[in-house]
């Protein structure tokens, strides 16, 4: 058994907190706040920064999977992730139909159901499966690349999915750039392979200098209408930026044991805890009293970090759910098996 890597526990918890923050944005009324101001400048700040989020999980996708060429293993990594999807949508189904107000009838939740559309967020399910299925034909290709040719693609890889949002300006064909999960996922094997080593310190100062200046765009780039400013997506140039500064600042931590075990917690509970977190993001930012963006700090404080810590937990209960059934049904041995 491979021991595990406080540092990649300490991304899982890091992208999921920035997860959570930019679910904030999207219930306490930010999108549509005039854009002026120090309080508005700041929260374009924060959640410039949260658009890291996805990106970090998926290039952490790129750098485990790198190097396992089975299919077979592929697809049972798959089968706990599928379990879990559907326990957390037979949880989350009945709550938004019940007490959340999203009154559907029973074939409309069937359908949302095997859509992957049971769970508010389940896109990130149907994405993870894809590049898992890819990712032992990828993984053949990379190897196989020299260092140099890796390199390459990765850069056409950026300019094919990353350059063409950078700029309000049309600067590369903009039909990949839907494509950006490959991109990440290529960075991860990259890093894996090279293993760059940067100060901690120097990451994360990038990572953050990056969102400064794209704050600081939207805010200089209306005259107070987010929908006539600069905004960017999880792919693009500058968010990639900021992703490839963070994993690096973050995956070679080795920190105390005790703060490892508390990650290695805080981490089994990620891929669970975004999966319910909708619950407690539709409920709790309707109850919070702070939604003048001057007070979106208390936001922060007292309601994004208790969901982040309550999601976690709750995604905890879930994961070990599933390992409890796994288990006891042998239900992915069988595949091995027969494989």
């Amino acid at each position: 058994m491979q021991q595990r890597q406080s540092g990649l526990d300490l991304i899982r918890v890091t992208g999921f907190f920035l997860v959570t923050l930019f679910h904030a944005f999207l219930y306490n009324g930010y999108y549509g706040q005039p854009q002026v101001g120090f309080a508005m400048w700041s929260a374009g700040v924060a959640r410039s920064l949260s658009m890291a989020c996805n990106g970090l999980f998926m290039t952490l996708t790129g750098y485990l999977h790198y190097g396992k060429r089975s299919l077979s293993g592929a697809v049972r990594g798959l089968g706990p992730v599928l379990l879990g999807y559907a326990l957390a949508a037979a949880f989350s189904i009945p709550v938004r139909h019940f007490l959340l107000g999203q009154q559907e009838s029973l074939s409309v939740w069937v359908t949302r159901f095997f859509g992957f559309r049971g769970v508010y967020y389940g896109w990130y399910v149907e994405m993870y499966i894809g590049l898992a299925l890819l990712s032992p034909f990828l993984n053949r290709l990379l190897e196989a690349l020299p260092d140099r040719e890796l390199c390459l693609l990765t850069l056409v890889l950026l300019f094919l999915t990353a350059v063409p949002g950078a700029t309000p300006m049309v600067l590369a064909p903009a039909y990949w750039v839907s494509a950006y999960p490959l991109l990440y996922y290529v960075l991860g094997a990259a890093i894996r392979r090279f293993q760059p080593k940067i100060p901690t310190w120097a990451g994360l100062t990038g990572a953050l200098g990056i969102a400064v200046i794209l704050g600081t765009c939207t805010v200089l780039s209306t005259d107070g209408n987010l929908d006539d400013a600069l905004i960017w997506q999880f792919g693009d140039l500058w968010v990639v930026g900021m992703v490839v500064c963070l994993f690096l600042a973050l995956y070679r931590l080795r920190p105390g044991k005790v703060l490892s075990k508390i990650l290695a917690f805080g981490a089994g509970g990620c891929f669970g805890g975004y999966l319910l977190s909708n619950l407690l993001d539709a409920w709790c930012y309707q109850a919070c009293p702070w939604h003048d963006p001057r007070d979106y700090w208390k936001q922060v404080l007292f309601v994004t970090v208790p969901i982040w810590l309550c999601s976690m937990a709750a995604g905890h209960g879930l994961e070990a759910l599933c390992r409890r059934i796994c288990r006891r049904k042998n239900i992915f041995e069988k595949v091995e098996k027969t494989s």
